[in-house]
């Protein structure tokens, strides 16, 4: 099975009442223990590479034909997403979405508001013609007495 969108995977799990579990990538090692669990337990799954761990695996192309070419290896029939956990920058996001990946993260949470939809909507515009879902990082709730 290729990759498949994460909205449509997640869309999925809400209306069989079930979740889905992401897992963060160190390596090959780790895409091939995450895809022998999911398809052992005939499961979605969402492999995910956070942008501070895209260099030390290889850059976002390597990342992605190493999930798809271990998909086909493996013979994985469960649906696979593959996610750009905590993107910083818009290109970083473009970048994602142009190696292969199904789903991409633009945190500007530590930018003002206003940057942070720009951003936001910028990936979104870029993202989802090309059938990648968006994820959007907020910022910090505040609760009475304390961070959250």
């Amino acid at each position: 099975m290729a990759l498949v969108s994460m909205s449509e995977m997640l869309r999925t799990a809400k209306a069989g009442g079930y979740a889905v579990g992401q897992f963060n990538l160190y390596g090959l090692h780790w895409i091939q223990a995450a895809l022998q669990a999911a398809e052992e337990l005939r499961s979605p799954v969402i492999l995910a590479a956070s942008e501070r761990i895209v260099d030390y695996l290889g850059g976002y192309r390597t990342i992605a034909v190493m999930a798809q070419e271990q998909i086909k290896e493996m013979s994985i029939t469960v649906p696979v997403a593959l996610h750009l956990d905590h993107g910083t920058s818009v290109e970083s996001c473009k970048r994602a979405v142009d190696a292969g990946f199904t789903s991409v993260m633009i945190d500007g949470s530590h930018r003002p508001i206003e940057e942070n939809i720009a951003m936001t909507r910028e990936v979104v515009a870029y993202a989802h013609p090309r059938g990648v879902s968006v994820e959007a990082e907020v910022g910090t709730v505040r609760r009475h007495g304390g961070t959250g």
